[in-house]
């Protein structure tokens, strides 16, 4: 059903990772990059990057990267650099953890047939709407759950503020953010999906009411704007629209209808994409949306992993997730 949309996401990053074990006693010390499984979850493992300037004490604020259908954990980081270079110090990880927050990049469940492309269980596959994650939604894998273990995980590692835990991701990985968000708000502070809209609420799943940061391009090829059934490869079903997904996050956020616009300064006239950013008012949890007006499948600032996944904008990039993140900590 989705043959296609396994190769969407970032083959081309797939590189073999150190291997994993359970990290069971290990403790982790300023700078880290530290490599673990995840207990009870076979061939399923994460990446935490801590910054360097932690006392290794204080709790730590986190950021969850889910990687896009068919990529894997170091996909995750490497779509958030210019050109695709994790020694940039624009990609996400760099720039988090030099602000203070740890991140972990987790895998998804594996293809049968190529570990290395792997998928979340984000919600669609009813109704003729679009199973975007493969494996991980034929087989109704609880993503959710595995979220809960993987911070259980990390928590084993290092100490984690319980106000400042945060998820983003793109495509599959967004709409994966989408509902973490949306199943566990008592966690989760803030989210930031860029790319990908609420499948799970779409399909009728529960939803709380949480901050939420949404990034999409008006030309997106692969998550078209207005939903449907369109994409970059072979596909089944409808996709959720970005559109009625913020008129949900809206509607449970305690929002009035209108939102007020701010367009963002064109600092790379040569992107090919302007953006304008929807803030809502009258929330009780806050509601964004940044429209990349010519935009594609891609993250602000970031690598264009596929050939036809359309326009970068270099007008702003992850420090925008980081701000939004900053500012919401989860009220006690």
């Amino acid at each position: 059903m989705i043959r296609g949309v396994v190769l969407v996401a970032m083959i081309a990053a797939c590189r073999s990772h150190p291997a994993d074990d359970a990290c069971t006693g290990k403790h982790a010390r300023p700078g880290d990059h530290i490599a673990c499984s995840v207990a009870g979850w076979p061939d399923r493992g994460f990446d935490l990057a801590v910054p360097s300037t932690w006392d290794g004490k204080t709790p730590l604020p986190l950021v969850i990267a889910y990687h896009g259908g068919g990529g894997n954990r170091e996909a995750a980081r490497r779509v958030t650099c210019p050109a695709g270079d994790e020694r940039d110090p624009k990609c996400l990880v760099a720039l988090a953890t030099a602000r203070g927050f740890a991140v972990v990049s987790p895998d998804g469940t594996p293809a049968k047939l190529a570990r290395e492309m792997r998928t979340w269980n984000a919600g669609g596959g009813k109704a003729g709407r679009y199973c975007a994650s493969g494996r991980a939604c034929a087989e109704h894998v609880d993503d959710v759950k595995f979220t809960d273990d993987l911070l259980a995980a990390v928590r084993a590692l290092a100490p984690i503020d319980d106000r400042r835990i945060y998820a983003t991701g793109l495509s599959n990985g967004a709409a994966m953010a989408h509902r973490i968000g949306c199943e566990r708000p008592g966690v989760i502070a803030a989210i930031a999906p860029v790319g990908g809209a609420n499948q799970h609420a779409d399909d009728g799943g529960a939803c709380g009411a949480v901050p939420v940061l949404a990034i999409h391009g008006s030309t997106d090829p692969c998550w078209p704007y207005a939903g449907g059934a369109q994409g970059c490869l072979e596909q089944e079903g409808v996709k959720a629209d970005v559109e009625t997904t913020m008129a949900g996050w809206a509607k449970r956020n305690g929002c009035r209808p209108a939102y007020e616009t701010a367009a963002i300064p064109d600092r790379d006239p040569t992107d090919h994409a302007t953006s304008i950013r929807r803030t809502w008012t009258g929330c009780t949890a806050a509601t964004e949306l940044i429209v990349v007006d010519g935009g594609g499948h891609t993250w602000p600032s970031g690598w264009p992993y596929l050939a036809r996944s359309g326009n970068v904008t270099r007008d702003f990039g992850s420090e925008v997730i980081l701000d939004f993140f900053a500012a919401h900590p989860r009220a006690r």
